[in-house]
């Protein structure tokens, strides 16, 4: 294995926070140094936000890296891994920051090390452009045990970046306590999340081509301090666009924080899920909401394939840690190639994109 440093230009491909989380982790696998130049050059607010900055606070806790420029708004880091010991971290984002982000960056890693860890983060687990925490949980955690590891993932507490609701239901809000990096809009009191892995071996591949019949389908809407006909309104959409049966919808009435409102529609196959969420925001009624979660599980349903886009972002990591293993998937997305060509400047393995009708089948080896 190579182990000279890493050069990463941070303004490729989808050129924002994926390109950072997918480094650092490659970073702590194979103990080569990081240099990275260019982050978030693209975006409105170039550079590392705190959300970023707590993926580079853990991963150098996970590995006692050495790190230079990770500081608000640095386009240039450098971090030099450790030996990655496993342990237990603690780690607060200071805003309503994607807590999910930030165990992408260290999971993989942990498990490639083998070792015990237990991790606990405060701030969102339900958030615009990021995975609700019940994706981890249900969609990616179950492969991931499939390969070999031992982890668990547990919802200690909801935390809302949007702060959003429908107008006129903002009201029904407790006064702010954070404000999200992305809106501005009140947070409310942070989320948790604690991630626990344990020891292990080496992961191995897995294959999942096909996408059998559906099992079960569950609709939930969670409602934070607002009305819960927000709810109602939600599953009475899904129940016209995609024919889900009322036993098949939960209304989740949480008090963290808020307000807030997330809708999450799950399908379950033999060999694994699917979830898509939308979430509520000011001014934008429930039937949209649920309209805009339906249209996303629709059109993966119409691809009939049993990786969904956002998986098989998550699922190039471990894979080609493992050393193999393959996925049929939606034809992919910026942020899975920019993980396939970052995967490619730390490790010698082949990742390979074929067209398969409609879908795409991609084969780590």
């Amino acid at each position: 294995m190579a182990t000279d440093p890493v050069d990463i230009d941070g303004s490729a491909g989808e050129g924002g926070g994926q390109i950072l989380r997918t480094s650092l982790a490659l970073a702590m696998i194979t103990g080569r140094a990081l240099r990275m130049r260019r982050i978030r050059a693209g975006r409105a607010r170039p550079g590392l936000r705190r959300q970023h900055l707590a993926c580079v606070e853990a991963a150098a806790r996970l590995c006692h890296a050495q790190v230079r420029g990770a500081t608000l708004g640095s386009q240039d880091l450098e971090l030099v891994p450790g030996p990655i010991t496993g342990g237990e971290i603690e780690l607060d984002i200071g805003t309503a920051g994607s807590t999910t982000l930030v165990v992408q960056t260290i999971l993989v890693p942990a498990l490639a090390a083998g070792v015990a860890l237990r991790a606990v983060f405060r701030g969102g687990t339900h958030n615009p452009l990021a995975p609700p925490f019940e994706f981890l949980d249900r969609v990616y955690a179950p492969h991931l045990r499939a390969m070999g590891a031992g982890v668990t993932l547990a919802l200690d507490r909801h935390g809302f970046a949007s702060g959003g609701g429908e107008r006129g239901a903002q009201g029904h809000g407790a006064p702010p306590c954070h404000r999200s990096e992305r809106s501005g809009l009140p947070a409310g009191p942070l989320g948790q999340l604690t991630v626990t892995v344990a020891a292990g071996g080496a992961l191995r591949p897995i294959e999942v081509v096909t996408a059998g019949p559906i099992t079960a389908r569950h609709a939930t809407a969670i409602v934070a301090r607002l009305p819960t006909h927000v709810a109602d309104r939600e599953h009475a959409v899904v129940q016209q666009r995609l024919g889900f049966l009322p036993t098949e919808c939960e209304v989740r009435d949480v008090r963290d924080g808020g307000p807030a409102n997330v809708l999450l529609l799950e399908v379950e196959r033999e060999d694994g899920r699917e979830l898509v969420s939308a979430l509520g925001e000011k001014g934008l009624r429930a039937e949209l909401v649920a309209q805009r979660a339906c249209d996303d599980l629709a059109a993966f349903l119409d691809a009939n394939v049993p990786v969904g886009e956002h998986l098989a972002d998550q699922l190039v990591l471990p894979l080609a840690v493992a050393g193999g293993g393959r996925f049929r998937t939606l034809p992919p997305s910026r942020h899975t190639t920019t993980n396939i060509d970052t995967v490619g400047r730390f490790l010698d393995v082949a990742i390979r994109v074929e067209r398969d009708g409609d879908a795409a089948l991609v084969t780590v080896a």
